[in-house]
């Protein structure tokens, strides 16, 4: 009798375990696409891929193939604890956000199936952005590179026609506008690296956030647009070369070539800074979808900024190229031709210093946004885009800027008294990035950003 007893309990208890198992009782399919549709393979959930957003319609069917109607699906975030329920079977379900669910189906107080630990993959949109932004740190940047070591080129290939013992020389200034393309190379080995492309991750499975990915383009657009500046400094490179012959003068040349490379470097520091937070955005998951979307957005805004506001280097190419070739003829001139050769350089400081208060403000350095409200964090990252053209485009004023002190390193040789008013004719053209930062500062200040 006591036997028969522990045997009747054995029984219970392993029914028990399959009851609340569910997995003996039946079995659920997962179909991506719309009610009625046979165009999508069905899987089992249990080998499904899914991916955020998408739209999926799950069915449980019991063993002996049958589809009860009258069925209660719970859905648990194991991240936040979250829980929704579905009434129904077949059900339609979409995943607002990546990360591990747990599903459960029960019939009345019985557990039928589950609860079942699924992944919700990213999907391959977040990584192919990211593609994008290393193909434009690389083109872009590249591009720049090539025509101002073009630009040097065709000076040094002048220069050694004369006299050959200078090909040397010309090599030398040649390479500076080089750096910039390395820049752009170097960001985009960076974002290779941080998603994972190296192993071949574009697939459904990928876990790379669509704001990262956008992120990653901001960064491409900070270093490869700045990476522009290597025009300007192919321009005073190809004069540094032609005044080099001159006893003294290589040495101030150098440094005149080297001016219109900061603009670069600023473009190359705020890549870094984004591609930080996109790090910290894919291995950490501290940021919703929303969020890590509007953080993307913003650091868009930001790489246009710093990269357009670049551009004014060919500016300051066309005045350092003026001064190196005015202190050649004059080495007194030295110091007054810094100053008309730095000049174009402050449209890029003005588009530094909001990229680093958008970046601090919004935390793209750490992938975690301040206390605000979804909807409200998309605003400010499409309005930072707003403040990036802003100082951006207006930083091109710098070209303009440049060509004026230029002339005034020309004419500060003719004629030394006219140094100051050729100064204030230079700083004329900057008004207008005074107005770009000036915009992108109210923006900024209407966004909460400051």
């Amino acid at each position: 009798m006591k036997k028969m007893l522990f045997i009747v309990l054995l029984l219970m208890v392993i029914s028990g375990v399959v009851i609340a198992s569910g997995t003996a009782l039946g079995a659920v399919s997962v179909k991506e696409g719309k009610w009625n549709s046979n165009e999508m393979q069905v899987t089992g959930l249990e080998n499904a891929t899914l991916v955020a957003g998408n739209n999926y319609i799950f069915e449980y069917t019991t063993k002996s193939g049958n589809v009860p109607t009258n069925l209660t699906w719970i859905v648990v975030n194991v991240k936040d604890g979250t829980q929704s329920v579905y009434l129904g079977n077949p059900i339609k379900l979409s995943f607002s956000s990546s990360g591990d669910y747990n599903i459960t189906v029960m019939e009345g107080n019985t557990i039928l199936y589950g609860p079942q630990k699924v992944k919700v993959h990213e999907g391959p949109l977040g990584m192919a952005l990211a593609l994008i932004g290393a193909g434009i740190a690389v083109g872009a940047s590249g591009m720049g590179a090539a025509i101002g070591v073009g630009i040097a080129g065709a000076s040094g290939a002048s220069a050694v026609a004369e006299d050959s013992s200078r090909f040397k020389t010309a090599f030398i200034f040649q390479a500076f506008p080089q750096t910039q393309g390395i820049y752009g190379l170097l960001v985009g080995i960076l974002i290779l690296m941080y998603t994972g492309a190296f192993s071949g991750g574009l697939s459904p499975s990928a876990d790379i956030p669509v704001g990262a990915g956008l992120i990653a383009i901001g960064a491409g657009l900070s270093v490869g647009i700045a990476g522009l500046s290597a025009i300007g400094q192919g321009i005073v490179a190809g004069t540094g070369i032609g005044v080099s012959k001159k006893q003294g003068a290589l040495g101030k040349a150098v440094v005149f070539t080297v001016l219109p490379e900061t603009q670069a470097i600023y473009g190359l520091l705020i890549a870094i800074l984004l591609l930080q937070g996109m790090s910290a955005l894919i291995h950490n998951g501290s940021a919703g979808t929303s969020y890590a979307l509007a953080m993307g957005i913003a650091a868009v805004g930001v790489g246009l900024g710093m990269g357009l506001s670049g551009l004014t280097a060919i500016g300051q190419g066309i005045a350092a190229a003026s001064g190196s070739a005015a202190t050649a003829q004059k080495p007194k001139a030295f110091a007054s031709s810094m100053i008309f050769a730095v000049l174009p350089e402050t449209q890029s400081i003005y588009a530094l210093l909001a990229a680093i208060i958008v970046i601090m403000s919004m935390g793209l350095m750490s992938g975690s946004l301040p206390p605000m409200a979804s909807s409200q964090a998309m605003l400010v990252g499409i309005g930072v885009i707003g403040a990036g053209f802003a100082v951006g485009l207006a930083g091109i004023s710098g070209i303009g800027q440049g060509i004026t002190a230029g002339a005034g390193a020309a004419a500060y040789v003719k004629n030394p008294s006219t140094r100051t008013r050729s100064i204030v004719l230079s700083v004329m053209s900057e008004t207008y990035a005074i107005f770009g930062l000036l915009i992108a500062i109210l923006i900024m200040l209407a966004l909460g950003l400051l």
